[in-house]
């Protein structure tokens, strides 16, 4: 696959630079446009903090001389830059739930792939980025030649991953597993999506015929995609809704099987809205076409509701179902994962911003206005579409200039579907507090900043924006009184 072909099926990519020179913005910036939908500049740590806030970047140019300052703004990180670990240790943190603590994660998160820029490259400079956790490097002044040989190699090496296909399941650690599931279609690190990333990982190299279960907008096409993807072969799809029976032909279904020149999938939609008659017509269908012996051929069914469930209702055929669930798995809904919903938000805002080019400078400047209560309401709602609700909710707030919260308020359903934690702020429900007359002003400092924690659940980020402080204030304020 060509490096042009890795751009044209990833438009969505987004790359940001942090050089205070902006000479070298300026050369880069053009070459850059070529591979990603969306290139930022940031001239110091604390631009490119705020970036990070709002945007996914697949990659970061640093210069060399700023990797340390901005590595100190993530206090968390570790010389081997896994941003996992960072979510892991924020959610075991005491007084912090997962939720909360993901929130904070999802905003600022160490690169995991950065490229070095600099004037000048000595040995030890490399081996000191390569130890931080760089990938390659560009010398100053910038070549066109030399950047877009090392965007190229970037480009090749994350394709190269993303499409090897797992050859043999015995032998996968936990390493092999993390680092193929990073290039998952699946967007999201919460403990859920990684079981479902890993598990299509280890199921891509079988012939089993699988059984997608989930509820709406949770992703059971993109399950499909995925598998698709894993394969090196040339596949094709026959997708077949089973709402519409009629489209279940054997003699059609037989000659696509018989065409041994690609991998072909037969994907049954809604396979539990079949009827019983076309239950039974499409077992003697897979029966007469020989599946056993057409080892190129894959079986995947979809449904939103639990298929056995109906098996033991007698609303369908037992034998049909262990025929189509020799593998089952089960897309958690988005209201299981809602430590995913920054991320994802994240990953809408970056495409609505490439499909929009023309009116980029006013939806950033809209968008800058969103505060961190507007992602606790997204992380707090219900979400019954899922993703696809999600998306929809994303993109309309986005376009159209309202903050996710105020868009929440404005949803008849909206108060029926929303967690413990109510999408009104939490300011009001606090409620009087009287103190001891005889405390003093840093005892009622600590027991005000101690409450306001606790109300947001832990969230540090939330509680330092209620009390007007910054979060460095109340984690230094935190310490000091641990230590007393």
């Amino acid at each position: 696959m060509s490096v042009e072909q890795i751009h044209c099926e990833k438009p969505e990519q987004a790359v940001l630079v942090i050089d205070p020179d902006l000479s070298n913005w300026q050369a880069l910036s053009s070459l850059l446009k070529r591979y990603f939908g969306l290139v930022e500049l940031a001239r110091n740590v604390e631009h490119a903090s705020a970036l990070f806030q709002r945007f996914n970047f697949n990659l970061c140019i640093i210069e060399l001389d700023v990797v340390d300052e901005f590595e100190s703004l993530f206090p968390d990180v570790n010389q081997s830059v896994h941003p996992e670990t960072k979510a892991t240790q924020l959610s075991d943190a005491k007084g912090s739930s997962p939720i909360n603590a993901t929130i904070e994660s999802a905003y600022l998160t160490f690169p995991q792939q950065f490229i070095v820029i600099s004037q000048s490259l000595t040995s030890e400079d490399i081996l000191y980025a390569m130890r931080k956790g760089a990938c390659d490097f560009i010398a100053k002044p910038i070549e066109t030649v030399e950047v877009n040989a090392v965007i190229s190699r970037w480009l090749l090496q994350r394709s190269s991953v993303a499409s090897t296909s797992i050859v043999d399941t015995l032998t996968l650690d936990t390493q092999t597993n993390s680092h193929n599931s990073a290039f998952s279609l699946y967007i999201g690190d919460s403990v859920a999506i990684k079981q479902v990333k890993r598990t299509l990982n280890i199921i891509s190299s079988t012939g089993n015929a699988l059984l997608l279960e989930g509820e709406v907008g949770t992703g059971k096409k993109l399950a499909v995609s995925q598998l698709q993807q894993s394969l090196c072969s040339p596949s094709h799809f026959m997708m077949i809704d089973c709402r519409a029976p009629s489209e279940l032909d054997a003699k059609k279904l037989g000659l696509y099987c018989a065409n041994t020149s690609q991998t072909n999938w037969l994907v049954f939609n809604h396979i539990a809205e079949l009827p019983m008659d076309k239950q039974v017509e499409l077992l003697i269908v897979l029966d007469s076409i020989k599946l056993n012996e057409y080892q190129h051929v894959r079986l995947v069914s979809m449904s939103t509701a639990r298929l056995f469930s109906r098996v033991q209702r007698g609303e369908f055929l037992v034998e049909l179902y262990y025929r189509l669930a020799e593998f089952i798995v089960s897309l958690p809904p988005l209201r299981q994962r809602p430590e995913d919903i920054v991320m994802l938000t994240k990953f809408f805002i970056n495409r609505c911003l490439i499909q929009h080019k023309s009116s980029r400078k006013a939806l950033l400047n809209d968008y800058s206005k969103w505060g961190i209560s507007d992602f606790q309401c997204l992380t707090d709602y219900y979400w019954p579409g899922n993703i696809q609700e999600l998306k929809n909710t994303i993109e309309q707030c986005f376009l159209l200039n309202i903050a996710p919260k105020e868009y929440l308020q404005q949803l008849p359903e909206t108060s029926n579907l929303l967690s413990a934690n109510q999408i009104d702020t939490p300011h009001s429900s606090l409620g009087q507090h009287y103190l001891p007359i005889d405390w003093d002003l840093q005892s009622i400092e600590k027991a005000h900043i101690i409450r306001v924690i606790e109300q947001y659940n832990g969230n540090k980020v939330l509680a330092a924006e209620h009390l007007g402080v910054s979060r460095k204030t109340v984690d230094r304020k935190v310490k000091e009184w641990e230590l007393d």
